[in-house]
This record gives C-alpha cells, structure tokens and sequence, in this order.
C-alpha cells in the first residue's frame, strides 16, 4: 500500500471533490501507420521500466491510497475516449491506445506531472522505434538498461521542513478578469483547439521581443482577451506553469512538481511597447523562480497539504476540502498556459509528426504547448461556450506575422479516471 504523497494530495482528492477527470492523452502522430505488434512490446517493457507506475487506486472511509498492480498495462485499438482504473484498462492509471499513426498515452496527472508523464512518453517511443526503425540511441531516456532509483518514486514534497502554519498567513491574492463570471461567457463541455505554428517563425518572433515559447503565449493571450474585453475592473492574470524539481533538488521524480508564475496583464504594462511586456513577463518569471522562493512556497504547500489531509476525518470531507482550495485558486487566473519543454529525445523526433496534449480543464481557458521537429504545438482547452477567445488569438499570431494552422477542434478526449469502488 502506497499512501498519496504531499504533491499530489490537492490533485488526487481535489479533483474527485470536483468531479473532474483529471488524465491526459498525449497523442503522437508517427511518420508511419503503428505497427500493433510492435508497440504491444514497447508498451511491455516500458511498464517494466516504471515498477512504481503499476498502480491501482483504491479507497477506504478515510482515504484514497495505491496499491500494486500486477495486471498487464494494456493497449487498445482506438482512439475513444477510454477509463483508467477501471476493468477496460486492468485498473492500471495509465494505458496506450493507437489509431492508424497515432499513439496515445493516456495517463493520471494525480500522480505524474507533464516532466513526468515526458518521461514515461520518451520510454515508450524509443522502446517502439528501436523496433521499427532500429532505433539504438537513447540518451536521456530511461530504458531497462539503467538502473531503476529509488529517488524516482520519491516525491520531494514529503521530506520538505515541518512549519508550524499557525504563524503564517497565506499570501494574499487578486482575482483575475474571470471569463465566465466577469465576461459572463457561458458555460460548455470542454473543447480544444490544436494549433501547429511554424517553429522558425515563432522562435524568430519570441527572440526579437525578449521572450521564451510560454510568455509569449502568455503574452498573446492576455492581449487577445484584453482585445475583447477593453473595459475590466480586474487585471487579466495568467498562471505559468514551470517545473520547481531543480528548486528542489529532485529532477528524477515523477509526481507533481511545479509552481505557478502569476503574471498581471495591468493597465501600465498594457501601455508599453509590445517589447518592454515581454520583457517586464521575463522579469517576474525570473523573480518568482528563484529557488529560495519556491522551496518556500512547496514548503508551505506541503504543510497545508498534509494539515487538511490530517483534519478531515473522511474520504467525502478530504475530497470537499481540497475541491474547495482548487476552485479557490481558479479564480485567482483568467487562464493558464503549461509547456513542459522543447522535446529533448532526438533519436525518436525524427520519427514524429505531431504531438497534443490534452489536458483536463484546469481553468476555463488553458493552452498546453509541445514543441518538436521544428513545429509548435498548442492545444487550447476551454470550458466556455464562445469560439472569440480562440479566435482573437489566431489573429493576434496573424498580426504579428506567426505561421499557424488549425488543425483540429474537438471535444476533449483525455480519458476518464473512475473513483475505486
């Protein structure tokens, strides 16, 4: 039996208080149509190289907890939308699906944030590509050849300084422009729009204005919104999701592991040159990534982590409780951008033409960003009726002369997670 640890509490019991899937599919289009059997192998040793992952969450009156899993991970022929921990995927949190030259990897963000799920991903492709197109360079990547440490199923944020919470008060926050109870848009069923945009262009684009792939879009987006809705009595606020395993000194770890960059899209930044916002963006992301501020920030986020963990007496209160502090920290953001990082596994790029990441929705505004192979790929996740939010921002790219295609919109099909019996 393996107990939720103390990143992962919020995600775990949080989204059961809300009733939210909280899985994504990572769906990669290869060069070539998926050879099932081939990947049936793949999938096989790439379980055997993540023991820790073969998992089956479970419950009792008080808590969620996971326990071994000696069920096979399975692999489907489809590209429906499917259910973890359940009897289609032999109760496992995560599985593989293909579709023609699609892969799928669908998989439980309560235990495994995007550096994590990145992991398990480069795994698996190179575990398929070795034998599809002999593959033998796999730098960087976990194979069965390395040794399995400890320190990969170890989250950080269990072993983090006790604090005594009674002398700290929580930092005080602005609510953001809210696109449904602000700008009164209505509620829907979570859709995502996939956009590919020239790597070349963006790059050029982004280096000239003083800015990384993630501000940019950052940036972008708050002025589209601010297009659309000039007259606000609150500042559009963004969250910018980055990776605190190096503030931690934890980079093998697969739970979640991130901070939240707050960046306010006020009426002073709003009146500088479109260069100095970047720059002012890049600013504040250096300043609230210092190592000693998020070390601070985890420690206290544990700490509160494990205090309503220990003072709620049942499973239903444990998932109320932490239902309460997500939503309570949606309303802090008008919408949140997350990019892992530029594809770091070479051997295998070659071999991929598209790569989305479908998330669950976070926010009522979320954009995931990939990039590999020279393209860039956002996927836009919304909750809200209105297609002009994504549009302003397809004209804002075409404003500033960004190559871009829409390539798909779809309802959202990252899988179901089921809550034990």
């Amino acid at each position: 039996m393996r107990e939720i640890s103390a990143g992962d509490m919020m995600h775990v019991y949080g989204s059961f208080g809300m009733k939210m899937d909280y899985t994504v599919r990572l769906c990669v289009r290869m060069k070539d149509e998926v050879n099932a059997e081939m990947l049936s192998e793949a999938v096989k040793n790439t379980a055997k190289r993540y023991p820790y992952l073969s998992l089956r969450l479970k419950k009792d009156e008080s808590r969620l907890y996971c326990d071994d899993n000696p069920n096979d991970v399975v692999l489907l022929h489809t590209n429906k939308q499917i259910s973890l921990n359940s009897a289609e995927t032999n109760f496992h949190i995560w599985a593989v699906c293909y579709q023609d030259d699609v892969i799928f990897l669908d998989i439980y963000h309560g235990l495994l944030d995007g550096t994590g799920m990145y992991m398990v991903l480069s795994t698996l492709l190179y575990e398929y590509c070795s034998r599809r197109y002999n593959v033998t360079d796999h730098e960087g990547v976990r194979t069965l050849d390395d040794e399995i440490r400890p320190e990969e199923a170890i989250d950080p944020m269990d072993y983090l300084p006790e604090i005594d919470l009674s002398n700290i008060s929580a930092p005080a926050r602005q609510f953001g422009f809210s696109l449904s109870d602000d700008a009164g848009l209505k509620p829907a069923e979570q859709n995502n729009t996939d956009i590919e945009i020239s790597e070349e262009s963006f790059l050029k684009f982004t280096s000239a204005n003083d800015a990384s792939p993630g501000i940019m879009i950052s940036i972008l987006y708050a002025r589209a919104i601010d297009a659309l809705y000039p007259d606000r009595d609150k500042d559009i606020i963004s969250s910018y999701i980055i990776n605190a395993r190096p503030m931690l000194n934890a980079l093998m770890n697969h739970h979640n592991c991130v901070h939240t960059v707050f960046l306010d899209y006020s009426n002073k930044i709003k009146a500088m040159s479109f260069d100095r916002q970047c720059t002012v963006y890049r600013g504040k992301t250096f300043v609230q990534s210092d190592a000693e501020r998020v070390a601070g920030t985890m420690t206290y986020i544990a700490n509160s982590n494990k205090a309503i963990f220990n003072s709620m007496p049942s499973l239903d209160k444990k998932c109320e409780a932490f239902a309460s502090g997500l939503a309570g920290g949606r309303k802090l953001f008008t919408f949140m951008v997350s990019y892992v990082g530029k594809w770091k596994y070479k051997a295998v790029e070659k071999y991929i033409s598209e790569f989305w990441t479908h998330v669950p929705s976070a926010n009522a505004l979320l954009t995931e960003i990939a990039a590999v192979r020279g393209k860039i790929f956002l996927t836009v996740g919304k909750t809200v009726q209105d297609e002009k939010i994504v549009e302003s921002l397809l004209e804002e790219l075409e404003r500033n002369k960004i190559e871009y295609r829409v390539v798909k919109r779809a309802i959202a099909d990252h899988p179901h997670f089921l809550m034990p019996d």
